[in-house]
């Protein structure tokens, strides 16, 4: 009986392998496999602007063929480049198709630092994934014309008219950002036109409401509290840092320092570029330091206070500033706006 079961089990097993065979379809995977192609957006133009930051782009593309049924992993990437070397991923998905919003796809082309209001070339290219054995699939490259938008921070204002800027509440020079969003409210702000300078503060962009008073001296600037009777503020001219705390209605001014550029590049250019500053101007909603105007092949610098105690260069050429750097190159003539970020520590030259 023994022997009669084994030989049973023997023929089951036997039997169980042929049928395996039969019903197993070997994956062959083409030697010519077909990339997916990007179909839309089409070549050309991709409008877009703040006002529709919320609606998307949908980007659409053909299937990847490995020569047999797969489910294909879609990455979309862009780039500032046709080469590549440096690219943003905009969206992963086993779909054929995706929504991109505008707001992500404009905050990728400022992090490239893609001149603002002005066109730009992008490319776009969609790449495929299926197993470790086959080869990344790519499609051909796209190329788009865009216009990046910027994107400022709408933080609640108070207002500072005074002398320096014609007495007008509401002002685009003159105000206070709350950049916390609380009670808080803050700028740096040139008071000039006149020594000493007068000036008040108002919660609103109108004369419906508006504080005054004295100041007292301090070892750093000065100090006082928001009266709605008082009379008008009036410091020395110069460059502070204005604090308003609108919870206890007080107000401290601290000497700020007053950056410019300095240089070759500079007017009136040459060795006579170095002798004095071009005063920047201070942009409290972006948080940067300023300046439009004409620049020539040369060389120049940042530095504070008409002095060379604290000044910055680029050592690396990389838009990084380095205290006490090389000086920056300024390589073709033209009309410039160029910037100073001390939040972030860069700078950028952009000709207009």
């Amino acid at each position: 009986m023994k022997s009669t079961y084994k030989i049973l089990v023997f023929l089951m097993a036997a039997i169980t392998f042929v049928a395996c065979e039969e019903d197993f379809d070997e994956v062959v995977i083409s030697d010519q496999p077909t990339a997916p192609s990007l179909i839309s957006p089409a070549e050309g133009n991709l409008e877009f602007t703040k006002e529709n930051a919320g609606d998307t782009l949908t980007f659409e593309w053909s299937a990847a063929d490995l020569g047999f049924s797969s489910a294909s992993s879609y990455f979309i990437q862009i780039s500032p480049d046709e080469s590549f070397s440096e690219f943003s991923t905009l969206a992963t998905t086993n779909d054929l198709s995706a929504d991109v919003k505008v707001s992500d796809l404009n905050a990728t082309l400022l992090a490239w630092d893609l001149p603002i209001d002005q066109q730009a070339t992008i490319y776009a290219r969609v790449y495929s994934t299926v197993v470790p054995d086959v080869d990344t699939l790519y499609s051909a490259v796209n190329s788009y014309t865009v216009t990046p938008y910027e994107t400022l921070i709408d933080y609640p204002m108070y207002y500072v008219p005074g002398a320096y800027q014609g007495w007008n509440p509401g002002g685009e020079n003159g105000r206070l950002y709350s950049y916390g969003f609380n009670d808080i409210y803050e700028n740096i702000i040139r008071f000039d036109g006149g020594d000493p300078v007068e000036f008040k503060i108002t919660p609103a962009p109108s004369w419906d409401n508006s504080w005054g008073g004295s100041l007292t001296s301090t070892t750093e600037g000065f100090t006082g509290t928001l009266d709605p009777s008082g009379g008008n503020f009036s410091v020395p001219a110069g460059v502070y840092n204005v604090v308003v705390d609108a919870a206890n209605l007080t107000i401290e001014l601290t000497e700020a320092n007053d950056w410019g550029i300095i240089g070759s590049a500079t007017p009136p250019y040459g060795d006579a570029g170095w002798v004095d500053d071009h005063n920047m101007s201070y942009d409290g909603q972006r948080q940067i330091w300023t300046w439009t105007g004409d620049l020539e092949a040369g060389e120049m610098k940042f530095r504070a206070n008409d002095d060379w105690a604290l000044n910055y260069g680029d050592s690396g050429a990389d838009g990084s500033l380095d205290a006490g750097g090389d000086n920056i190159q300024v390589s073709e003539a033209g009309n410039y706006t160029v910037t100073l970020d001390l939040v972030n520590n860069t700078y950028s030259l952009q000709m207009n």
